[in-house]
């Protein structure tokens, strides 16, 4: 079973979340105001969720580890509650019964497809990104039955093979 995981780089667009719209989708923190069919919101962060409150009205599942009204904690050896929110959109996308996972919107360089963060969250440094392309890799090693496709063209996330998004969907 295919899932398309939806992260917030800057090359997510509505093209590429509309392209997707029929599959099995997980958006990860923002993505979902523009995939609000998407089937779930994956978001870790405590932080995101306070600056973020409306996000517990969207329709469809809603994750994270951390212990929050409203959303379904996710208990794993691989994801923890300091872990990227992609990789925890990884591990909804395990729970959920994926067997191929399309990564998109996974830049790993510049900001958000939103821009910085204005509201007091804080942005990426380059030196998180690292951590999180560890993490990325560690839940890769770990989760070895489950085909992961980055679909993110010009990605720096470099642990999952790189395809494009309209080979996979004539594929699967």
């Amino acid at each position: 079973m295919t899932f398309c995981v939806l992260c917030t780089g800057p090359s997510l667009t509505q093209a590429v979340v509309d392209a997707v719209r029929g599959m099995r989708v997980i958006a990860v923190n923002n993505a979902y105001e523009m995939s609000p069919w998407a089937e779930a919101l994956a978001a870790n962060d405590m932080a995101w969720w306070k600056h973020n409150p409306q996000a517990k009205e969207f329709a469809g599942r809603k994750f994270s580890t951390n212990i929050l009204s409203g959303v379904e904690r996710v208990i794993s050896s691989n994801v923890l509650t300091e872990s990227c929110s992609g990789v925890l959109g990884l591990e909804v996308a395990k729970i959920l019964g994926a067997t191929r996972v399309l990564l998109l919107g996974v830049d790993f360089h510049g900001s958000h497809y939103f821009g910085e963060y204005t509201n007091g969250l804080k942005n990426t440094t380059d030196q998180r990104r690292k951590v999180h392309a560890r993490q990325f890799e560690a839940w890769g090693k770990a989760n070895k039955s489950i085909e992961v496709f980055n679909c993110t063209e010009g990605s720096a996330l470099k642990c999952f093979p790189m395809a494009r998004l309209e080979d996979l969907w004539l594929r699967y």
